[in-house]
């Protein structure tokens, strides 16, 4: 298709960094975030209406989901009021808004993958401010909301990155095993999102990888793809005491995604290898 004009906001984030490099073939802008500061009304205004994008990707986020505990003004500024103000700025200039959202928008407590139209219960102030973040959303007239969760990659602050550095410094691991969802990789997300953006997908869909598994299954595939010999042992969620509530179970099913159009989210074992690959010294 034709090179699109895309704006990106949040460009230091690990996402971010994963577009940057594998949206080719389009016209990416993005503005170092005290240029594109979400905080701001007037710089998103500004910066939306001197780049003239077709598409506007809202890659920033207020995402340390404890702290957002006790600093619910601002994540709430940043995760959800700042996406109205984008929402209004891409409807001046008739651009389509995609809006990332999350799991925690669900309250943990099922049993099979939440579906697109399942009823909506956060129990964190992560979680709200994401959900107001899609109400708003839904105010520019072209917008496409994917939900995804436990994102990672080879590089940034995420799960994967935090067990292979600490089982290189021999440290003893205890993991949640009681907490079950479906690792997935910034760049298997990023090549979903160029593709829905591509094919023209609309509305709400989940964007997580294929299959699913607890935190600590996680880091047992990540040790046994890497070669590490780790310490890793279960612990449950009552053990380790966090700020903000994690849902039990938020797994996401993917079957709306075969309806809009091309789904390429591989499993999530097989998404691993591929970061594992690239993250061999």
């Amino acid at each position: 298709m034709n090179s699109l004009k895309v704006l990106v906001t949040g460009g230091s984030g690990q996402l971010a960094r994963v577009v940057r490099t594998l949206w080719t073939g389009h016209d990416l802008v993005i503005p170092d975030e005290a240029t594109l500061d979400l905080a701001d009304p007037a710089a998103i205004a500004a910066v939306v209406a001197r780049v003239r994008p077709q598409v506007v990707l809202n890659l920033g986020a207020f995402t340390q989901v404890d702290r957002c505990e006790s600093s619910a003004e601002q994540a709430m500024l940043i995760n959800g009021t700042a996406v109205g103000w984008l929402a209004e700025a891409c409807r001046s200039q008739g651009a389509l808004l995609v809006q990332i959202s999350t799991d925690y928008v669900f309250d943990g407590t099922g049993t099979r993958p939440y579906l697109e139209t399942d009823p909506t219960g956060p129990a964190s102030v992560y979680g709200r401010t994401k959900l107001r973040g899609e109400e708003l959303a839904r105010l520019a007239p072209e917008h496409l909301i994917i939900r995804t969760a436990w994102l990672y990659d080879a590089q940034g602050r995420n799960f994967y990155r935090t067990m292979v550095d600490a089982a290189a410094q021999g440290r003893a691991l205890r993991v949640v095993d009681d907490q079950r969802g479906t690792p997935t990789t910034c760049r298997a997300l990023a090549r979903q999102l160029q593709r829905a953006v591509e094919e023209g997908w609309r509305g709400l869909v989940h964007g997580t990888c294929q299959g699913e598994t607890t935190w600590h299954g996680f880091a047992a595939e990540i040790f046994r793809q890497r070669g590490i010999q780790a310490d890793l042992s279960p612990c449950g969620t009552a053990e380790y005491p966090v700020a903000a509530p994690r849902p039990g179970y938020s797994v996401l099913s993917g079957r709306h995604r075969a309806e809009l159009g091309t789904d390429l989210m591989p499993t999530w074992e097989a998404a691993l290898a591929e970061v594992v690959a690239a993250d061999q010294p």
